[in-house]
């Protein structure tokens, strides 16, 4: 008598596709994320939803440092966010955070980028928000690259993989 596993295999297809396709390793390190001192005392932290609607509120004429975020705000669920991905408008220019945003907002130059960030797009879209911390003409572009690095190296996103500090790049490569 043959078994009938036509139920089971529905739920692991199932489960495959509702539940594994959106699984993400997170490091939580409170080593890394109890760095102090950074290389800028303190940074001035905003937000708005993913999307060109509230675009207008990322400035237009300063460099600075920026994290997309997924976040579903509910009235049940506790406040959380999950840091993705880091990065930074000004690499060696001076290019704005709105600037930089726009090219999260084009689908072309998006897939043009890794797959983790075609994927955090393509996945998460409706749920990231795009926090900003803009920075002054004080901040060098290398003050601008090594804060770059200091927060990718604290929180480790999971859609982040370069712009690390050295020796935290290569303890992070040996298990991930």
């Amino acid at each position: 008598m043959a078994i009938d596993l036509t139920e089971l295999e529905d739920f692991a297809a199932n489960a495959a596709a509702n539940i594994a396709r959106f699984e993400v390793k997170f490091v939580l390190s409170p080593s890394l994320m109890a760095k102090d001192p950074f290389c800028i005392e303190s940074l001035d932290w905003d937000y708005i939803p993913y999307g060109d609607d509230e675009i207008d509120k990322v400035p237009d004429n300063n460099r600075g440092v920026y994290a997309f975020c997924i976040c579903q705000e509910s009235d049940v669920l506790p406040v959380h966010r999950y840091v993705m991905y880091i990065g930074i408008a000004g690499r060696k220019s001076n290019r704005s955070l709105r600037a930089r945003y726009k090219d999260y907002l084009n689908v072309r130059k998006l897939m043009k980028r890794s797959a983790r960030v075609q994927r955090l797009f393509g996945e998460w879209n409706s749920m990231l928000r795009f926090y900003f911390a803009p920075v002054g003409d004080e901040i060098s572009s290398e003050q601008l690259e090594q804060i770059e690095a200091e927060l990718n190296g604290a929180l480790l996103p999971p859609m982040s993989k370069g712009d690390l500090e050295a020796r935290i790049k290569q303890q992070r490569d040996a298990f991930l």
